[in-house]
């Protein structure tokens, strides 16, 4: 067993899970279950400059709309200046502003976008949800938070695979699960 199958293994028993034969598309694919949800990461490579896109899946991607209108797809990227250096960031465009939701701790490390405003403000007031933000900011080197509140969420980390810590993925996919319990409870119920 190679290094890498070894810890395709080791990460499918962190989450429930199995490694899944996909090598047509991607180097590594693991599938699995966090907080009752399925669980999937991914990787085109499995080294340099490809990470890892993990996605939490809350509901059947078949279920039936009954109103569009009280859900939301929300970006969340990281933002590169902070403080003082936000301002030249926005002024050279460098980094786009992005759109508020009521909590400066927020809006001071992170940059969100969202096609409908009020399920984003409800989901980012949700109990809990902005220290959950700001704990996978800080340490899982998140690129892009992706939220559909219909379906789930999915998240690409800059760690290739080689690189990736299992402590790191282990606690993103449990900050991953407890945002899909909120989308769950939120959203859903």
């Amino acid at each position: 067993m190679t290094e890498l199958e070894g810890k395709q293994l080791a990460l499918a028993k962190l989450i429930d899970g199995q490694v899944v034969d996909d090598s047509d598309r991607v180097a590594v694919h693991v599938k699995g279950v966090v907080n009752g949800f399925p669980a999937t990461l991914q990787a085109f490579a499995t080294g340099w400059p490809f990470g890892c896109m993990y996605a939490i899946e809350t509901s059947p991607p078949d279920r039936e709309i009954l109103n569009p209108n009280e859900h939301s797809k929300i970006t969340i990227l990281p933002r590169m200046g902070r403080g003082v250096w936000s301002f030249f960031f926005h002024t050279f465009l460098f980094e786009a502003k992005g759109r508020g939701v009521r909590d400066k701790k927020l809006e001071n490390k992170l940059i969100f976008s969202y096609d409908n405003v009020e399920p984003a403000l409800r989901f980012c007031k949700y109990p809990g949800v902005p220290e959950v933000l700001l704990e996978m900011e800080k340490y899982c080197k998140m690129k892009e938070l992706v939220i559909k509140t219909d379906q789930g969420l999915y998240l690409s980390q800059g760690i290739s695979f080689k690189n990736l810590d299992l402590d790191v993925c282990q606690a993103t996919f449990r900050w991953m699960g407890e945002l899909g319990e909120v989308i769950h409870e939120a959203f859903e119920t």
